[in-house]
């Protein structure tokens, strides 16, 4: 055939199947746009996943009969795609975290803040134009054909298929050499280069990963043996204070979106409300008060949603791939904080108390498997109150969720109500209490109508105005619901103290995370994004307290983060342990902890932030100063680095052996459990 014949025959060709070229175009088009407002390059290092589903489809659409078909699927299936990235950028700028299939577990969450959700409207409109492209191209083509039916001889047939082929065979081993299956995950901890997943593989790309590791059967290869070696090597040290509360009372408050300048002011707070110390100080007068006679963690670190963050400060662990409040609530676990306690004093009482509803998270489950004794939630804490009015009490507690407003419940009025439930005279307690009200987003609440009036006079004319600056108004509302934690806390303080308890009582209360919401946090730290002359770690940092009167007030500097709770609680009530089973170590102790967000797939210490062990993506240079030179005090060392990198690695080592316990339910054997339980007791027999 001569040249001019086959240029002729080919240029035919892709006439004819126009609207199937343009559908590739179109699609990358769509993944390079939304891949750069999250990750900030369009460029992927390993598309081949998404470049393999990509020449699949193209075979799809050149197999179906008519250009009239091939519109309808090829702007279904841009449209599907568009939707896609749009939610998992969305969840990525809500949360910064990746999706995973696990997240399908938090659907009632997500329900939940969907009309919350920003929108991208950059990556919006992008996908809408390539959607609204390929219709009017695809229908301008149908207007110039004679008719619809495609030209499909034997020999294109088979053309079509080997397009196919090609896609699924790149798709497949794409996703065998590139995607980071179970068994090698914990190489990728320490050993990956990759400083974003979506940078690495895509919207798409992820996506089909994380569908494809469900199919293929990859458990950890580890034996039971090993697991024991490993896991019962090192005893745990005491730290100065070790043994100092033993046996008092146990009170753990995880207190949602707590941050630091909800009550204090500090320079690192550049658009934090203008209110001075003493006005901070009247306003906050229990917060205030519990700061000063606490020990207080000042560079305590949190990175997680409040289900993980709940979890760690129960178990001190927690897997890379799933979630426990979904994936593992059935599994036994003897090594959770409440259920040692009870181990070592079977008198002790152990209950979770949460304003919201115990059916989130799973909670009404995993909390007894944890060890509680019983889960209390708003729907308890409502029948509690009617209870009390019809013996002719006050009722305390309102359940604001189910009326017209639906707001969230009041932290005070569930202390008021079951704070007999909470700290018993007649019996040793470790009581948990999430808290509710400083949970985002942050508008002007009925229920909140009294602290809004006494923020409100305190601001007096300093008080933001909306249409000037939204995000000191989403402050403002912060700081209200701040107000009522307040209030709670004093609650709480006046009735351990009525009932002599407070003397003979550990209170531990951190933040489960920074107050994302709104991006507020970001907006108070002055902190966007990497590009940053400030200490990114800074975002993260959140308040972590403990009062025991033996303790004192004192300042501890040492970067810690939520996976320290559990040993810090061991510690001051002399609780030795086996420190392999937990990721974290004393706040007492000469050991610093590194942060492993399994959310968000980032190990952090303070001024360091690392896509792996050995991957550094950001880390503190100095604060630049108004004359353009660098302040490098506090900035981070290579000596530093080196640092983070190895305990990052000892990190992941021990992740590997936690991960094998959920995975395998390893104390559902009987032996396994008896093994355990048998050693912390002769552990602790000489306490």
């Amino acid at each position: 055939m001569k040249l001019h014949a086959i240029i002729k025959k080919t240029g035919d060709w892709f006439k004819e199947n126009r609207l199937v070229a343009i559908y590739p175009i179109l699609a990358i088009i769509i993944e390079m746009s939304v891949v750069f407002s999250v990750e900030g390059s369009p460029f992927l290092t390993r598309p081949f996943l998404s470049l393999g589903l990509l020449v699949f489809l193209v075979g799809v659409l050149l197999f179906l009969p008519d250009n009239r078909t091939r519109l309808i699927v090829g702007a279904g299936m841009l449209f599907v795609q568009t939707a896609l990235d749009l939610i998992f950028a969305a969840i990525f700028d809500m949360t910064e975290q990746y999706f995973d299939l696990g997240m399908l577990n938090l659907r009632n969450d997500a329900v939940a803040a969907l009309e919350k959700i920003p929108v991208n409207f950059a990556a919006f409109y992008v996908g809408f134009l390539a959607c609204v492209t390929f219709i009017i191209y695809g229908l301008r083509s149908l207007r110039e054909e004679n008719g619809n039916t495609v030209k499909t001889g034997k020999y294109s047939a088979w053309f079509y298929v080997g397009v196919m082929a090609a896609g699924l065979a790149t798709l497949v081993g794409s996703f065998f050499v590139y995607f980071p299956s179970k068994t090698d995950r914990y190489h990728e901890m320490v050993y990956g280069q990759e400083e974003g997943v979506y940078a690495s593989y895509g919207m798409i790309g992820n996506l089909i990963g994380e569908v494809a590791n469900t199919l293929k059967k990859d458990d950890n290869k580890l034996t039971v043996a090993q697991a024991e070696e490993f896991l019962y090597k090192t005893q745990s040290t005491g730290s100065q204070y070790f043994g100092i509360s033993k046996d008092k009372n146990v009170v753990v408050i995880l207190s949602e979106s707590f941050e630091w300048f909800s009550f204090l002011r500090n320079e690192e707070y550049p658009f934090a409300l203008d209110l001075t110390d003493e006005e901070l100080a009247a306003l906050y007068p229990n917060l205030t008060k519990f700061y000063n006679e606490s020990v207080v963690a000042t560079n305590f670190h949190s990175r997680e949603k409040t289900d993980i963050s709940e979890t760690l400060s129960i178990i001190g662990a927690y897997p890379t791939d799933s979630y426990v409040n979904y994936d593992y609530y059935e599994n036994s676990m003897p090594n959770t904080m409440p259920n040692i306690l009870k181990t070592l004093d079977s008198d002790i009482q152990t209950r979770y108390f949460h304003n919201g509803e115990k059916e989130f998270y799973n909670r009404e489950k995993v909390e007894l498997t944890f060890g509680f004794e019983s889960v209390t939630d708003r729907f308890d804490m409502a029948k509690m109150a009617e209870e009390s009015a019809e013996e002719g009490e006050q009722p305390t507690f309102i359940n604001y969720r189910e009326l017209e407003d639906g707001e969230l419940c009041l932290d005070s009025e569930m202390m008021e109500t079951c704070k007999d439930e909470m700290f018993p005279t007649d019996k040793r307690f470790y009581t948990y209490i999430t808290t509710i009200t400083m949970h985002g987003t942050y508008f002007a609440r009925e229920n909140l109508a009294t602290e809004r009036e006494i923020v409100s006079e305190v601001l007096g004319d300093r008080l933001p105005k909306p249409e000037e600056d939204a995000f000191a108004d989403v402050l403002f509302h912060y700081m209200v619901t701040a107000k009522e934690l307040d209030d709670a806390i004093g609650v709480m303080m006046a009735d351990l103290e009525q009932k002599n308890l407070l003397d003979d009582t550990v209170i531990l209360m951190f933040g489960d995370h920074n107050a994302y919401y709104n991006q507020l946090s970001n907006y108070v730290k002055d902190i966007i994004d990497y590009d940053t002359d400030r200490k990114f770690t800074d975002l993260y940092n959140v308040p972590l307290m403990i009062y025991d009167k033996n303790l004192g007030h004192q300042l501890v500097d040492k970067f810690c983060c939520t996976a320290d709770i559990v040993p810090t609680l061991f510690d001051l009530l002399g609780v030795k342990y086996y420190e392999n089973f937990y990721y974290g170590n004393s706040l007492f102790s000469e050991k610093e902890s590194v942060l492993y967000s399994r959310a968000y797939g980032i190990f952090l210490r303070e001024g360091i932030v690392g896509s792996s062990a050995t991957n550094v993506v950001y880390w503190y240079l100095g604060k630049k100063l108004k004359n353009g030179e660098l302040d490098t005090q506090g900035a981070v060392t290579e000596a530093d680095i080196r640092s983070f990198s190895q305990e990052a690695a000892e990190l992941v080592n021990k992740i590997k052996y936690c991960d094998y316990i959920f995975e395998t339910d390893y104390f559902s054997d009987e032996n396994n459990f008896d093994l355990y339980t048998g050693k912390m007791i002769n552990l602790n027999k000489a306490n």
